[in-house]
């Protein structure tokens, strides 16, 4: 292994070693600041914390370009700081043939500690090779794995950017997410009347069986090619001596129609509205838009996001790789405020399970390509159009 690719991979292992689901990224973001500092780089934090209920706020930093590169248009790169659960107490084991484990009772964290470890590393490379390179922007985000929170309440108007990565795309090399979906969240409140299951139940109105048989109407999994809905979450009742007065239902809807999904979420209301009313109970729902669909156009313009990680996918003999997700990402945060994003591979597989990998060789041709994006310029590109009307 070459020395600088051990030392990325030595990288991400301290990354993913440190603690830091969802709304607890203290740690982790203490860690950015000091190895930014070394870099000649003021990572600065946010205010949120407070405001989305966790310990931490956004990190930003900005780098003043240089040489011949030092006046052209500045470049984001973002990743988020955050993890799923189990995320805590991790033990990262290097497996024989390079492939990068935890003991499978956590995660590993390589969504996205690995995205953190290759902008650490393709920039250090940036200044140790003395590389022309325009201004870059780098955004370490909270909460993304919670409908993007961090990148939802970030002051954008600190952003100087058009153009930005977030290597939070799964699956092959040069892989990137063509779609991410309009997600709705809701939170359905069925208030029934208590009354006592043996003597009297006559006198009670049951709120579990309101929302079985509202929930018995709504189609869940796919309502159409493009639409998902799924009721993840419901309580209710309190003793089985007595008529349930109380219910809650908890879910969601992605949908890469914005319209749909909220033509979906209306549907849904109306059906909870209809059996509320026939039953005499009431009824008190709350949705919330959490992210905003996005759709990349194939046809690149020159100069796009997407046009760019192209080129610089053909410099390392690669293609680009469009992916329908119905994750969500930061970038349909970023995109919605304007900016041309793209959620581009990173080297991780299996996410969101205690089966999550990455491998040596992946994170080390990952972070050659962050590199080559982050002196981007157009001059470098002559003859590496060969995408091109393909």
């Amino acid at each position: 292994m070459r020395e600088n690719d051990k030392r990325v991979v030595d990288r991400f292992t301290e990354l993913a070693l440190v603690d830091g689901e969802s709304f607890n990224e203290r740690l982790v973001a203490d860690y950015l600041i000091a190895e930014f500092q070394k870099l000649g780089i003021k990572l600065i934090e946010d205010d949120i914390a407070g405001k989305i209920g966790g310990n931490c706020g956004n990190l930003y930093g900005f780098a003043e370009g240089r040489g011949k590169y030092a006046d052209s248009e500045p470049i984001l790169f973002c990743a988020h700081m955050d993890t799923v659960s189990p995320g805590n107490n991790k033990k990262i084991i290097l497996n024989d043939g390079g492939t990068i484990t935890s003991d499978h009772t956590t995660v590993l964290g390589a969504d996205d500690r690995v995205g953190i470890a290759g902008i650490i590393e393709a920039y250090t490379r940036v200044i140790e090779e003395n590389l022309d390179h325009p201004p870059i922007e780098f955004l370490f985000t909270v909460a993304e794995e919670v409908y993007g929170l961090g990148s939802a309440a970030l002051d954008y108007s600190r952003i100087r950017s058009r153009i930005a990565f977030a290597p939070d795309c799964s699956g092959e090399y040069g892989v990137y997410s063509s779609c991410e979906p309009t997600l709705i969240s809701f939170e359905v409140h069925i208030k029934g009347k208590a009354s006592h299951a043996g003597y009297e139940p006559e006198k009670g109105i049951n709120a579990i069986a309101v929302a079985a048989a509202a929930i018995s109407r709504i189609k869940q999994g796919w309502a159409d090619d493009h639409t998902t809905l799924n009721i993840g979450i419901i309580e209710g009742g309190s003793v089985t001596n007595a008529v349930p007065e109380n219910c809650f239902i908890k879910g969601e809807i992605r949908s890469g129609v914005h319209e749909d999904a909220h033509r979906t979420i209306d549907l849904v209301e109306s059906i909870f509205s209809e059996e509320a009313n026939r039953a005499g109970a009431e009824l008190c729902i709350d949705k919330k838009e959490r992210i905003t669909v996005y759709r990349i156009d194939p046809e690149a313009a020159e100069g796009s996001a997407l046009d760019r990680y192209k080129r610089a996918l053909e410099k390392q003999g690669r293609r680009a790789v469009a992916k329908k997700s119905f994750g969500g990402s930061d970038i349909n945060s970023l995109i919605k405020h304007g900016m041309d994003g793209l959620n581009i591979y990173g080297p991780m597989h299996n996410i969101h399970t205690t089966e999550e990998y990455t491998t040596i060789q992946e994170i080390a041709d990952f972070t050659e390509l962050i590199k080559i994006l982050m002196t981007y310029h157009e001059e470098q590109f002559k003859g590496f159009c060969e995408y091109k009307g393909q």
